[in-house]
């Protein structure tokens, strides 16, 4: 009888053990150095810094349109400001984010501010491959 009850503990702690060495094995796949890939992010206007500085103060709201495309922010409060945001996150790298605000008065471009500097995923990708 003896042997019936040592074979039921072996059984049991080898199941414990399993379960734990399962659940140490899954966790380590949450862990960050052991993913081996993960996948580039790209929110907002993908603009180009030449096309941005084509556009100058008395420019019409359809003229920056036509360069820039709709932009990503339209606040229905404050119909004289457009916002054009971007956000790259590499996979293996630091975010890159630009943000270019636009104010008109009327139809006509008064101010133009940006905020970082608009490049391509593509070259900002190249860019944190060669870090």
């Amino acid at each position: 009888m003896m042997p019936v009850i040592s074979s039921q503990i072996i059984m049991q702690k080898l199941l414990i053990s399993l379960i734990a060495i399962a659940s140490l094995t899954l966790s380590a796949c949450s862990f960050d150095m052991l993913t081996v890939y993960k996948i580039d992010v790209q929110q907002g206007n993908a603009l180009s810094q030449e096309d941005i500085d084509r556009i100058k103060e008395g420019m019409n709201k359809r003229q920056v349109k036509f360069l820039l495309g709709e932009p990503l922010l339209s606040d229905p409060f404050h119909r004289n400001r457009w916002d054009y945001v971007f956000y790259f996150k590499p996979g293996h790298g630091d975010p890159h984010k630009a943000r270019l605000t636009l104010t008109f008065e009327g139809d006509q471009l008064v101010r133009k501010e940006q905020e970082g500097i608009f490049e391509m995923p593509d070259d900002i990708a190249k860019i944190e491959k060669d870090r």
